[in-house]
């Protein structure tokens, strides 16, 4: 089985070491029999969304943030096709936020009905969140500068820490197989179970009846319940 990832604008979408999350990813799809290739494309690259089995964009600054989507908005159309195909997306940190209708009152790709306004101060916070998809929570990192809003189903329910808005009750976007956060961390190489989900689905654009073969992740998982354990305790 084959796959190819596409790494889109790793070098200036990059701020909290996300290039991890594509690094253990390739490794587990590899434990699961995938030949795996990654492709880094940024700025000006050419590439055709269809090609890829799956797509990651992390966080940058908000003035990075700014130039990628001029850049995206090339792709605009591609990616709400592949989205609707239900591929394979992860964005996490601010670059979920493109894909709302706007940024403050600039327009962004329009894909999914929510909108974000900037903060002068920024929101950071370590988080638990739950999510109905898994069984065990999720932990990681959160610094933001925006709030987000929206009446779609968010990703996940806050347990501790900071949510997408004042009101502070929920965090992301999860649409078909899309999966927006602004959890950085990295989100895939902290949360052992998240990480098996998005192996799976993408295994599953391959092959639709695709069964994880078993592999023991023993550091893996012992690092996650010492960073749960920890964050329960405050």
């Amino acid at each position: 089985m084959n796959i190819r990832i596409l790494h889109l604008y790793y070098n200036i979408m990059n701020l909290y070491g996300d290039y991890g999350n594509i690094i253990i990813l390739k490794k587990h799809l590899e434990d699961q029999g995938a030949n795996v290739i990654v492709d880094k494309k940024s700025i000006y690259d050419e590439y055709c969304v269809k090609d890829y089995d799956f797509i990651y964009i992390g966080s940058g600054t908000e003035n990075s943030l700014d130039r990628v989507l001029k850049d995206l908005f090339l792709k605009k159309d591609d990616l709400q096709e592949y989205i609707d195909n239900k591929k394979v997306i992860l964005a996490t940190g601010n670059a979920f936020e493109m894909f709302g209708k706007k940024i403050d009152d600039e327009e962004a790709l329009g894909i999914f009905d929510f909108e974000v306004k900037r903060d002068k101060d920024r929101s950071t916070s370590d988080v638990i969140y739950e999510s109905e998809l898994l069984k065990n929570p999720i932990v990681g990192f959160v610094n933001k500068g925006s709030k987000i809003y929206h009446n779609m189903n968010p990703f996940f329910k806050v347990r501790f820490g900071i949510g997408e808005n004042e009101n502070n009750d929920y965090e992301g976007v999860k649409y078909k197989n899309f999966y927006g956060t602004h959890v950085s961390g990295p989100i895939l190489a902290r949360n052992p179970e998240f990480l098996q989900r998005i192996v799976l689905e993408i295994c599953k654009t391959k092959k639709s009846n695709f069964k994880l073969k078993k592999v023991e992740y023993e550091n893996e998982e012992k690092g996650y319940e010492l960073v749960l354990e920890e964050l329960r305790k405050r």
